[in-house]
């Protein structure tokens, strides 16, 4: 039907409902999850992962919140008796995105370590004066003061006992031959070693040249970042050693800079020796 009101033409059609059941039925029996789509979704486009890793996962009924929780040991036993590759791929994607999302993942060994070593720090017995009178303020002061201190000093080793020059094996024995090197190797496991830990690394290798060599050429400069490098692939090499170019006379990097502080060390050490001698003898 047309209808015409002056120069405005209206065109009447018939409405006519369409059904389709299919459809309509398929909306109340869907099986459609949000969370399941946001894993797929995270793990094939944001992760990289594979198809098969993925339903992994779902069979294991894991979903978002759960890969925000997941520690270390979680992924061996998701991946235990299955290849490794898959794992290593999904270990490392899970790493990075967890650090992106600032939630870094954790190791419960190295949460039971660090509350095992703070509950040690509590129940030491408080040490008392000659007077008898009790200090636990100073004695806590000077308990902190030297924890402080091992943490930072090197271990005391012999390295000659180990193998030269240095291999990526050589240190890992010198590293599992000390406490301190331990917590290394452990933290190097979990991603990016702490300041701390990449200075403690640092002087126990050139600690180690320094027994062998007096000098250092860039070769073995070049050697021991890539022992450290392959050891830790979470680590910087430029952190360690920069050669020297056109624009930089000296190296660059930790271990030069440790090699020369240890060499003007006990040069100074040296001097003084020489010069204290006269007024001991």
């Amino acid at each position: 039907m047309v209808e015409q009101l002056d120069s405005l033409i209206i065109k009447n059609e018939p409405f006519y409902a369409v059904e389709e059941p299919d459809l309509l039925n398929g909306i109340g029996t869907s099986h459609f999850s949000l969370g399941d789509s946001d894993l797929r979704t995270l793990c094939l486009n944001r992760l990289g992962l594979c198809e098969e890793t993925v339903a992994l996962l779902e069979a294991q009924q894991i979903d978002v919140e759960c890969l925000k929780k997941m520690r270390f040991e979680d992924v061996d036993t998701l991946f235990d008796g299955r290849p490794l590759g898959p794992k290593i791929h999904f270990r490392e994607a899970l790493l990075s995105w967890r650090i992106d999302i600032g939630l870094p993942m954790k190791s419960l060994r190295m949460i039971s370590y660090r509350k095992r070593s703070i509950d040690q720090l509590d129940t030491r017995p408080i040490k008392y004066s000659n007077s008898g009178g009790c200090e636990p303020m100073r004695n806590a002061s000077i308990m902190v003061e030297t924890s402080h201190r091992s943490h930072k000093a090197p271990p005391n080793i012999s390295y000659k006992t180990f193998s030269w020059p240095m291999t990526v094996e050589v240190l890992k024995d010198i590293l599992n031959s000390s406490n301190v090197g331990r917590m290394i190797l452990h933290s190097g496991e979990l991603g990016s070693l702490e300041k701390s830990f990449q200075s403690q690394l640092t002087a126990i290798v050139i600690d180690y040249h320094m027994e062998f060599d007096t000098k250092i050429t860039a070769m073995q400069l070049e050697n021991y970042q890539r022992c450290i490098t392959t050891l830790f692939p979470h680590e910087n090499k430029n952190s360690y050693h920069i050669p020297r170019g056109p624009t930089r006379r000296n190296p660059g990097g930790s271990l030069y800079s440790r090699f020369i502080n240890q060499k003007i060390s006990k040069k100074a050490l040296a001097i003084g020796s020489g010069l204290a001698s006269p007024f001991n003898m």
